[in-house]
């Protein structure tokens, strides 16, 4: 997984996740859940790992995963932990840059973590030997797309439609939902054999508002399910 785009909003931010995996991979859809030291998430989850993929917080925080770090890498399971749990663990902690600093990472699978707060957006690199940190522009939009599955050209040709789609558009979370493929067919979504884009999440959060949308793909014959909104 996936294609991840972030675009500031409302003093706020708007970040779009499409989700590529084996659609025959159980999901459970989002719920709030309480973390130790009582912080409340809302996040969906794998049914086999029990991390997740994105997940935000009550304080407007969300962290969001990608699978491979700066290429394609070769696996070598078992790991120790599944990745999905650090989207969780970094959202438990109430500082990230702290978080990044600590985190114990030795035999776990490369991975890119995107961390969000209102005002900063921080990613870290994870390559299976070492780890990278990155603060980039929160008042700039971002495009990210999993090494593991789209080449550096396959990136660029989906950087550009973005580019072009979000011109002469109001960039309001509906319009990047529709650009990530939520009503029809974009170059956000993927259908390989064994791997295709099977949900799509959005998390707003600006002004007054925090919420997470969340919708399935392909899990009815010619129709998608509803999706749904949860929020604080």
């Amino acid at each position: 997984m996936c294609s991840v785009s972030y675009i500031p909003w409302n003093n706020g931010y708007i970040l779009t996740s499409n989700r590529d995996e084996d659609p025959g991979r159980e999901t459970l859809g989002p719920e709030q859940i309480l973390l130790a030291g009582g912080r409340r998430v809302i996040a969906p989850r794998d049914a086999l790992q029990g991390g997740s993929w994105i997940g935000m917080d009550d304080t407007g925080r969300a962290a969001c995963l990608l699978n491979g770090a700066f290429g394609r890498h070769r696996r070598e399971p078992p790991y120790r932990k599944s990745r999905g749990h650090f989207v969780l663990e970094a959202l438990e902690n109430t500082d990230f840059e702290s978080y990044t600093r600590q985190v114990r990472l030795h035999g776990v699978e490369p991975f890119t973590l995107l961390m969000i707060a209102p005002d900063r957006v921080l990613k870290l690199l994870w390559d299976g030997m070492r780890k990278y940190q990155f603060s980039l522009a929160a008042q700039s939009r971002h495009l990210w797309s999993s090494p593991t599955l789209y080449l550096p050209r396959e990136h660029a040709k989906k950087e550009t439609y973005f580019k072009e789609a979000l011109f002469n558009r109001k960039r309001d979370p509906e319009d990047l939902l529709e650009i990530h493929g939520d009503r029809q067919d974009t170059p956000f979504i993927l259908e390989r054999p064994g791997v295709r884009t099977v949900s799509i999440t959005q998390i707003v959060c600006g002004g007054q508002e925090a919420r997470l949308y969340y919708r399935t793909r392909h899990q009815g014959i010619g129709t998608d399910a509803p999706g749904e909104t949860i929020g604080f």
